[in-house]
């Protein structure tokens, strides 16, 4: 099924690109194999608030070949995701000059992101969010300060902060933060054909599908993707269902004819057995978390800090302080639950927006488990403490 699905949706987005005249390649090598040799891609950086958004935005656009995340604009050698330094999360653009130029970059760039917003972007505040399009070259820098120029004018109240510099050194980051949001829909994953790491940071389709997964591409390929997939899925569910209905009665016909008493005796203890488990099932909630790891936690590792070195150095203290601005931001509606759970929760969970699933009772710690149940469906809890860090849990079912 993944295969057909595969070219349905290349093909959806070819049909969508000759529309609005954008191109998909289907391997990262074949649209510099098309470039004449004296026309080489051409790479542009931008900083626009998260780079998970940021790389989804650019993703979808007709010429843009692959798209990176990483850092720059900053003094520090060699950034991580938790130790920028002074540098700004950003994004890598490489890009096609045939087919797209600077200026329809800086279109989006523009269009994407309010560049009056001073160090950040919505909730995530602070210098590496900051706003900021780099240069390589006087044309570049020229067409940069033309179109800040051309913004300011339409803002008469507030200043855009916007700066222009020089592109230095472009540092890629962390594998995980890569196709962020295409990571986060695993069926679009498996439609790729869950390629290694360093393919899918390079791929042109996941470009294209990590916009997709974000919502951010056009809305004309989005929607036309959106309803091909649908379609098979239904299709692929109806057959599925009907070929286990089917073997289900097959094997109760054949059961039925050679069941003993002691068969009926011991399908009755099952009988019991599994009204019991269901009776236990029935109990079950579904919940949401954040998670904040600090030095006292039992394993100083995440998925974010895989060798615990900012885990190690941060108190309770501190973490229970980011924790409580997490939750007055989405007690206020500045921020949802799930898109500061995919970027500030050091839970594996944090790629499926801290959804944990439906659970049951002695399934989890002790104090999470008590606060979880207490909870009303869409209640969100006080800090919980558990040997594994702090937490803010929503109930959601």
């Amino acid at each position: 099924m993944a295969s057909v699905l595969l070219t349905f949706v290349v093909l959806i987005l070819a049909v969508a690109d000759k529309a609005h005249a954008i191109r998909v390649p289907d391997r990262i090598s074949e649209p510099a194999r098309d470039l004449p040799s004296g026309q080489p891609l051409k790479t542009a950086v931008f900083a626009l608030g998260s780079f998970w958004r940021s790389e989804a935005v650019f993703g979808c656009f007709n010429g843009v070949v692959r798209t990176t995340v990483g850092y720059a604009g900053g003094s520090k050698l060699n950034p991580e995701y938790r130790s920028l330094g002074d540098h700004a999360e950003s994004v890598q653009v490489e890009y096609d000059p045939r087919l797209i130029n600077f200026r329809k970059l800086l279109e989006v760039f523009w269009s994407s992101h309010d560049s009056r917003q001073v160090f950040g972007q919505g909730p995530d505040v602070g210098t590496q969010y900051r706003s900021i399009i780099f240069t390589n070259g006087t044309e570049e820098s020229r067409l940069a300060a033309i179109s800040k120029e051309r913004e300011q004018t339409k803002s008469k109240i507030s200043i855009v902060t916007t700066q222009i510099q020089q592109l230095g050194t472009f540092y890629p980051a962390e594998p995980e933060h890569q196709k962020f949001e295409l990571k986060r829909n695993p069926f679009l994953l498996q439609l790729i054909g869950n390629l290694p790491e360093e393919e899918l940071e390079r791929s042109s389709l996941a470009a294209k599908l990590n916009g997709y997964a974000a919502d951010l591409c056009p809305p004309t390929i989005q929607k036309q993707i959106d309803a091909k997939i649908n379609d098979i899925m239904r299709k692929d569910y109806t057959r599925t269902k009907a070929l286990s209905f089917a073997k289900i009665e097959s094997d109760r016909k054949r059961k039925k004819s050679s069941i003993s008493s002691a068969d009926r005796k011991v399908d009755k203890e099952k009988h019991k057995k599994k009204t019991k488990m269901a009776s236990t099932t029935s109990d079950q909630v579904r919940a949401s978390h954040i998670l904040i790891k600090h030095e006292g936690s039992r394993r100083k590792a995440s998925w974010k800090d895989p060798d615990g070195r900012v885990i190690m150095n941060t108190t309770r203290d501190s973490a229970v302080a980011q924790l409580k601005a997490l939750r007055e931001d989405i007690v206020s509606g500045k921020a949802k639950f799930e898109d500061l759970a995919s970027r500030f929760s050091d839970c594996s969970s944090a790629k499926r927006g801290g959804d944990l699933g439906p659970f049951g009772r002695g399934q989890m710690q002790k104090p999470f488990e008590e606060a979880t149940y207490a909870l009303k469906v869409s209640e969100l809890s006080d800090i919980v403490d558990t040997e594994s860090g702090v937490h803010i849990i929503m109930r959601t079912g």
